[in-house]
């Protein structure tokens, strides 16, 4: 399982790690043949965001409001690091946003359907 986290490093720029986790097949439910499970990736809730229609705004540059998890469920965006590196996302597409503090990182709307899932991280747990 790939995710990209988004952090600040010890100078306050936001930058791109891509982190790959080893599934371990596992039974999870009776009458379904292994799967390979990742995890457990605690989190405390979840919230569905929706891009209003109308348009996709200019975002500015910004941090996480707090550890979380971000699951693109659809349409499109792209996500700026202080370095100027540009990564697109879409559908599937599962990012960890650990830059609480420092320079932050662009996020912009590139379809006008955009919706994602954010699951804030459990305050003690380390995403990677």
């Amino acid at each position: 399982m790939r995710y990209v986290r988004i952090f600040a490093d010890g100078n306050g720029k936001s930058a791109f790690e891509d982190v790959e986790v080893e599934g371990t097949p596992t039974v999870t439910v009776e009458g379904v043949p292994p799967l390979l499970v990742s995890g457990p990736f605690t989190a405390t809730s979840m919230l569905v965001v929706e891009q209003p229609p109308g348009g996709t705004p200019e975002w500015e540059p910004h941090v996480a409001p707090r550890r979380q998890w971000l699951v693109v469920l659809s349409g499109r965006a792209a996500v700026t690091v202080s370095g100027g590196e540009r990564r697109e996302f879409g559908p599937g597409s599962l990012l960890s946003f650990e830059d609480t503090e420092g320079e932050g990182h662009v996020s912009t709307p590139l379809t006008d359907d955009l919706s994602f899932a954010m699951f804030p991280h459990e305050p003690h747990v380390t995403a990677r």
